[in-house]
């Protein structure tokens, strides 16, 4: 398991994430894409997932199956976001998020 926090090069994506900023409010799309998430398929349009306020939080997760030379092999992500003024080290640990979209799918 690995936790990174980071801070999008770009204010517009981030991943597989577009952003854009509607006054006060954050519209969060996603692109799912075969490579990056694997199978099964989820469809490769982008969609929208969720509008965030000022100083709301959101979570999405997403697993995959992947080939290798090796054999299969799984992924689990889970992203979460925030539209905030400031952040601090904990602001997804002290409240349940405003928002939560899960695409994980029964892999076995």
């Amino acid at each position: 398991m690995k936790q990174t926090t980071q801070f999008p090069a770009s204010e517009e994506q981030y991943w597989s994430f577009q952003f854009q900023q509607q006054g006060d409010q954050l519209e969060v799309a996603f692109t799912y894409s075969r490579t990056e998430h694997g199978t099964p398929d989820r469809g490769s349009c982008t969609r929208p997932l969720f509008s965030l306020k000022l100083n709301q939080t959101g979570t999405f997760s997403i697993n995959g199956r992947f080939s290798s030379y090796q054999g299969p092999y799984y992924q689990s992500h889970t992203v979460n976001l925030g539209f905030v003024d400031r952040f601090h080290d904990n602001l997804f640990l002290t409240q349940a998020p405003d928002h939560s979209i899960d695409l994980r799918a029964h892999l076995f």
